[in-house]
């Protein structure tokens, strides 16, 4: 199944980069959420990339902490990126994502394939802040921001 989603590229790596640390930390969303005090359906929100929310840099700092991290660097993308806003074209792979798992390699499995990832114009930008649901994207929504 193929998603699309438009959202700040620092963002969804940031995202993933959360749940791919705590796995590779072998801690569940309830047990992270009871280590930084927040609700557990938090974790799950700021692990999905359909959900707007968002850590801010206080709890990315916590996170990195409750998960024993040696850097911040696990948690950000590997490098600077040059796009703001984008659209985010995956391949959702056919994984049990409840089961919290490393593979031999001490890697976790991907749960999507990167098809494409596509900056977004000023123009584009501007009609994708007035959407009510901007992060989520279907055939109707592409034709009115992509005109």
């Amino acid at each position: 199944m193929q998603l699309e989603l438009i959202i700040p590229e620092f963002d969804f790596w940031i995202k993933e980069n959360i749940r791919i640390a705590r796995i590779k930390s072998n801690i569940d969303q309830v047990q992270l959420s009871h280590r930084l005090g927040v609700s557990e359906g938090y974790i799950g929100n700021i692990e999905n990339l359909k959900n707007r929310a968002k850590p801010n840099t206080r709890m990315i700092s916590r996170i990195a902490h409750a998960l024993n991290l040696n850097t911040y660097q696990d948690l950000f993308p590997k490098q600077v990126l040059k796009n703001d806003i984008v659209s985010v074209k995956l391949e959702l792979l056919k994984i049990n994502t409840r089961k919290q798992i490393v593979n031999d390699n001490g890697e976790v499995p991907e749960r999507f394939k990167l098809i494409s990832i596509e900056p977004l114009n000023q123009d584009e930008i501007n009609r994708w802040h007035t959407l009510k649901k901007p992060h989520l994207i279907d055939a109707n929504l592409r034709k009115r921001i992509f005109k």
